[in-house]
């Protein structure tokens, strides 16, 4: 019986101490501290993947980067052709500007350069006389355009017979109804027009 006992106590001790001895190792500090050390590299692990992308992420990225890489780069040639364009019209306005300056300028010389009439001269040779600006002032008031003969008034029949023009004094131009008003002055004289007792001739 006491043999029994024994081995009995023996098979006891060899089954349970192991069992006993991992749960004590298991349980330990430094058991403990493994098991968080192990849990925290599977952590930090899990964090570092967090941050990696897949190669269709990287692929999408660097698609991302290209595009607005070229849409800085057209911005940027919009950009400089705005500034062309608006450069170009400055120029052009510039250069019309000083066309007008220069065609005004070349003007105001021709005008400049016309000999001034001295107001003297032959009534027979000249409308350029106070006699004939006086028959022009009180016939049209000085206007070669003037309905009914112009600046000189002509009737119709006698401006034919001096030009050999139908259409009516006032649509000439102003030498040619010169022209015809000294032809008639070297005609008839004075006589044709009655505003000469006005201007005292």
């Amino acid at each position: 019986m006491r043999t029994r006992i024994a081995l009995s106590t023996a098979l006891a001790v060899l089954v349970v101490l192991p069992v006993l001895l991992f749960a004590l190792s298991s349980s330990s500090p430094a058991a403990s501290a493994r098991v968080r050390h192990e849990a925290g590299s599977t952590h930090r692990t899990a964090r570092i993947d967090m941050k990696l992308m897949s190669y269709a992420e990287a692929e999408q990225v660097n698609k991302l980067a290209d595009f607005y890489n070229a849409v800085t780069v057209q911005e940027e040639a919009t950009y400089l052709e705005e500034i062309s364009y608006i450069q170009a019209l400055a120029a052009q306005h510039a250069a019309a500007a000083a066309a007008a300056a220069a065609a005004a300028s070349r003007t105001q010389a021709a005008v400049t350069s016309l000999p001034v009439p001295a107001g003297g001269g032959s009534d027979a040779s000249s409308t350029n006389t106070p006699d004939w600006a006086c028959i022009r002032q009180h016939e049209s008031g000085g206007n070669y355009a003037e309905g009914g003969g112009g600046a000189y008034q002509f009737e119709l029949g006698t401006w034919e017979g001096l030009t050999g023009l139908t259409t009516p004094a006032q649509d000439s131009p102003p030498a040619v109804q010169d022209a015809a008003a000294l032809r008639l002055y070297a005609q008839r004289g004075w006589g044709p027009w009655t505003t000469r007792y006005v201007c005292g001739l």
